[in-house]
């Protein structure tokens, strides 16, 4: 099933997890994490893989499990970065094989030194997206991402939207966010985006932050803005692991009652390949999230 088709009837729920590099890891993910993400009814679990496609096999094998083994639909992730159309086609031909129907097109992160040319036949995710529509047409819904501050190499927010705009004519069917922690952020970026003409699903991309060290890593790798009472409450119980768990719950739980309170397209949570706090941050906000994930009677 194409998951663009379950936008025409809920909000969807889905969580992002990704192949981890040991066999060892990799099984553990897909008999236990999966299992329990599948509890707690996500419409679809994205897959993710490393630069230049190192976890790929791991990706289309775990993407295949969450098919056959969940009643999730699989979104496999697919990069721009040092692919060929023939290494896209030799992809698609696998994801085929396995009944994979869902594409996440993206640029992929540049490597730190690598010497060799990164971009032969694609240069955006848009020209990905392009071209698997025209040369497999009516075989992969694709999606993408979107910043709601805006991607590090845009000239402004302008552009960036701009920019957006060309990879839903490239036939992307729904975005995803990169994570945010300020909601205020999210909804003028919303805004701005739907006065463009991007009028397909917009998902905000949420991950819950556990520990110190993880908010620091988050906010240099993606420049995303820390609302100061979240800052404030990590600095005064940095060393109380314990403490800022609970912090992370109860945050993240407003941050998506807010949002579904403003009636957005869905919520996408980063995973971390966490299942046991996503459970605990499910579970927490149950009695809502069960009413605004509910399909819409017609």
């Amino acid at each position: 099933m194409k998951i663009s088709e379950l936008f025409k009837t809920k909000k969807t729920l889905s969580f992002e997890i990704f192949p981890p590099k040991r066999e060892d890891e990799t099984l553990a993910l897909v008999t236990d994490t999966i299992s329990k993400m599948d509890a707690l009814s996500p419409d679809f679990i994205s897959v993710t893989y490393g630069a230049l496609g190192n976890t790929l096999s791991n990706t289309v094998g775990i993407a295949k499990h969450i098919k056959d083994n969940t009643k999730a639909q699989p979104l496999a992730h697919l990069t721009c970065v040092s692919s060929t159309k023939h290494d896209i086609d030799m992809v698609l031909d696998n994801l085929q094989q396995n009944g994979i129907e869902n594409i996440l097109t993206l640029r992929g992160d540049i490597p730190q030194n690598i010497t060799t040319p990164l971009f032969s036949d694609f240069t955006h995710a848009s020209d990905l997206s392009q071209y698997i529509h025209t040369s497999r047409p009516g075989c992969f819904m694709t999606a993408g991402a979107c910043y709601p501050e805006m991607h590090p190499q845009a000239e402004s927010m302008r552009q960036d939207i701009e920019n957006l705009k060309k990879k839903q004519d490239a036939g992307m069917e729904f975005f995803t966010t990169q994570l945010f922690f300020d909601n205020q952020v999210f909804y003028q970026f919303l805004l701005a985006a739907r006065k463009a003409g991007i009028t397909i699903p917009i998902i905000p991309g949420i991950m819950p932050v556990t520990n110190y060290n993880q908010l620091d890593r988050m906010i240099q790798v993606t420049h995303c803005a820390v609302p100061l009472q979240l800052r404030n409450y990590f600095d005064l119980y940095k060393n109380d692991k314990a403490a800022l768990q609970e912090i992370g719950i109860i945050f993240t739980s407003y941050q998506i009652l807010d949002l579904m309170a403003h009636d957005v397209d869905g919520i996408h949570l980063y995973s971390m390949n966490k299942s046991t706090f996503i459970t605990q941050l499910m579970q927490n906000i149950g009695y809502v999230a069960s009413r605004f994930f509910a399909p819409v009677q017609k």
